[in-house]
């Protein structure tokens, strides 16, 4: 049995049986975990501001005899409606969540990318451009799992990995909205496959249908 209480962002979810839906859940302090969100495909439902990719909340999660957690009385801090409404910014922070949930195990405190992660919902939902702080946050991820590499800086980047030394050096603090931005990210994810030695991040597909050209 678990049994603990934690702030809870919310990076993969999908149908469960005929009413449910199960998550995949980052924590603060315990790792990711699987959440069960019962009954929440009901008209009236009120979990259901919960049960939403890049959802953000506190709540005591606890399990008996099944291998979920399920939620009680959660506190939403953060939905994640905004960045799922704008095609953009939901396919870099779907490609983010997706590396996440491949780089970090079950059951291990990952209180420093779950940081990051947070950060990089609210630089998402700045003016800027999503690919790029999506790729500064790949970098750093990368960087948080143990494969630290320093990429070639330019104040004014003309190349992908240009744009993630710029990226590395100023973070989400200055943004470039370009299809250069684009480029990067699509480069990151290309790194975090080669050494996480995982297939390609199916998410990575999106990024093409959303260039600044």
């Amino acid at each position: 049995m678990r049994d603990f209480t934690d702030n809870c962002i919310v990076l993969k979810i999908s149908d469960y049986r005929d009413d449910d839906k199960l998550a995949r859940v980052l924590t603060a302090e315990n790792g990711m975990v699987s959440v069960l969100f019962r009954g929440v495909k009901k008209a009236k439902a009120k979990l259901k501001p919960f049960a939403q990719v890049f959802a953000v909340f506190n709540a005591r999660l606890t399990s008996t005899k099944s291998a979920f957690l399920t939620p009680i009385e959660p506190m939403l801090i953060q939905d994640g409606f905004s960045l799922c409404a704008d095609l953009k910014m939901f396919a870099a922070a779907s490609v983010t969540a997706e590396a996440t949930v491949s780089a970090i195990g079950d059951d291990e405190p990952h209180s420093d990318v779950f940081v990051a992660y947070l950060k990089l919902l609210k630089a998402l939902q700045f003016d800027g451009d999503p690919f790029y702080s999506a790729a500064a946050y790949m970098c750093e991820l990368l960087k948080l799992s143990g494969f630290y590499r320093a990429y070639s800086y330019d104040s004014e980047p003309k190349t992908p990995v240009q744009m993630l030394g710029y990226a590395q050096k100023h973070g989400y603090e200055k943004r470039c909205a370009t299809d250069l931005s684009r480029r990067a990210l699509k480069y990151a994810c290309g790194e975090f496959s080669r050494y996480f030695d995982a297939p390609p991040l199916k998410s990575a597909e999106s990024i093409d249908l959303y260039t600044d050209k």
